[in-house]
């Protein structure tokens, strides 16, 4: 199961006022692996010149409040520079701005 354009719609219509420049599913929904119990891994470039506090934080949250699924979001510079190339083997770009 992939990630459905309703759900594609719903995220990047929710980027699109928050710091966000790019958006990434990456893990199953990304392989194509995914089943109901599939969380959806997301990735994003921050906008740093623009301050989010714990905005991120709330943006996860609200994000699975809209696709009623679990969603683990992580910032591009938090990722261990080890699991990188393995996020960076799968992802899809989803989101621009």
């Amino acid at each position: 199961m992939t990630l459905s354009q309703n759900d594609i719609k719903i995220i990047q219509q929710y980027f699109s006022d928050k710091p966000v420049k790019k958006a990434f599913i990456f893990g199953s929904h990304a392989r194509g692996t995914a089943d109901d119990q599939s969380d959806i891994d997301i990735l994003v470039e921050l906008d740093y010149t623009k301050y989010i506090g714990l905005g991120f934080v709330t943006m996860q949250q609200d994000l699975e409040d809209k696709l009623h699924k679990k969603v683990d979001l992580i910032s591009e510079k938090a990722v261990s520079k080890y699991i990188l190339p393995f996020i960076k083997s799968d992802k899809q770009l989803i989101y621009e701005r």
